[in-house]
C-alpha cells in the first residue's frame, strides 16, 4: 500500500479504529477498504466499484440499504422513542409488536422470542 494522505478516511481508520477479525498488524499495511454507500443489495467504494455485500444480513442490514420504506419507518421511530431497553420489565410497543409478528410466522409452534 502506498502511504495514504495523513487526513484520508484510510489513514484516520488505520490510526484509530480496531477491526474485529481483522489481523491489526496486516491492517496497518494495507488499510483498509472504505465502503460509502449502499443501495439495497450493493455497497460501493470511495473510487464507486460496486459490490454485492453478502455479509450484512448477518447482522443490521438483512434488508439491504438505502429502503425507503425502511428510512421513513425509522424516521417515525426516532422522532417518538429512538431507543429503550428491555431489561428489569421494560417494554415498547414496536417490541411488543414485533414479537407477535414472528409468533405468528415462525415455522414451529413457539411461546415467547428474544
Amino acid at each position: 500500500m502506498t502511504t495514504p494522505n495523513p487526513n484520508s478516511l484510510e489513514a484516520r481508520d488505520i490510526a484509530n479504529h480496531l477491526h474485529p477479525y481483522t489481523d491489526a498488524l496486516v491492517h496497518q499495511e494495507i488499510g483498509p477498504h472504505v465502503i460509502s454507500r449502499g443501495d439495497g443489495i450493493h455497497v460501493f467504494d470511495n473510487d464507486g466499484k460496486r459490490y454485492i455485500e453478502g455479509l450484512s444480513g448477518l447482522w443490521c442490514a438483512s434488508l439491504g440499504f438505502s429502503e425507503d420504506r425502511l428510512i421513513k419507518a425509522a424516521a417515525r421511530q426516532m422522532q417518538t422513542l429512538p431507543f429503550y431497553h428491555n431489561f428489569a420489565h421494560k417494554a415498547v410497543e414496536p417490541a411488543i409488536e414485533l414479537a407477535e409478528l414472528l409468533i405468528e410466522a415462525a415455522p414451529v409452534p413457539m411461546s415467547k422470542v428474544f
